[in-house]
């Protein structure tokens, strides 16, 4: 099962603190035979015709360590491209894109910590894979992910008429799950959340009440899911 091996590397990145520090001789030759027997060429311009927006999480390039079967490598330079869960590196003013099957997950650095991105053709939801990436939220046996993919909206019929956009766009979107025994389970609304804790519910109740979380929020949902998994 494609979720059972993700959670096996992720539980054991979870409990590593990892932080950037300067490239070495080494490690940037690691780079560059990495990158000549994995990047293949990116291709520009090739959404252009078809779409207006960006398919990236970031439009701005951001350092990251990616992390291969065998190894931690660091990028300077780095975008992850929502529509097809790739990563493009720009190295030696040359763009690079490498398969979501040659690595395992990301860590972009923020505010001293590291984010945990996963592509999310790794999970299933619905017996269908999910697109773009994954973010990792928590530690324990239940944890959350949200989800960061492109939602891709027609124009509208009259668009021609109206002065609005006559070309498809790509519009960044999320959607929240819960990851417990192997399952997703997306959180929208807290309906999703009476449902999923059914067996809780007044546990549930109190903690809504007293703490009135935006359920929308991973951190805020991931903090609400630890404490349903206290014993009361």
């Amino acid at each position: 099962m494609k979720n059972s091996f993700v959670l096996v590397f992720l539980a054991l990145v979870l409990t590593v603190s990892f932080s950037l520090q300067g490239q070495t001789y080494d490690q940037l030759n690691v780079q560059l035979q990495f990158l000549n027997h994995y990047g293949k060429a990116y291709q520009r311009g090739s959404l252009a015709p078809k779409y207006v927006g960006s398919e990236y999480y970031s439009a701005d390039w951001q350092p990251m360590d990616v992390k291969f079967k065998d190894t931690l490598l660091r990028f300077d330079a780095v975008k992850l491209n929502l529509m097809n869960s790739t990563l493009e590196v720009l190295y030696n003013e040359e763009e690079r894109v490498i398969a979501n099957h040659f690595f395992e997950y990301v860590l972009i650095p923020q505010g001293g910590q590291n984010r945990l991105m996963v592509s999310a053709n790794f999970f299933n939801y619905n017996n269908k894979p999910l697109s773009g990436f994954v973010e990792v939220f928590g530690t324990g046996d239940a944890k959350v992910l949200a989800q960061h993919y492109i939602l891709v909206k027609e124009p509208h019929a009259q668009a021609h008429i109206t002065g609005g956009y006559t070309q498809d766009r790509l519009m960044k979107s999320s959607e929240n799950f819960i990851y417990e025994g192997g399952k997703l389970t997306i959180i929208k609304k807290k309906k999703d959340l009476e449902e999923y804790y059914r067996r809780k519910s007044s546990q549930l109740s109190r903690y809504l009440k007293d703490n009135n979380p935006n359920i929308k929020d991973p951190k805020q949902l991931l903090a609400l899911v630890e404490q349903m998994g206290k014993k009361s």
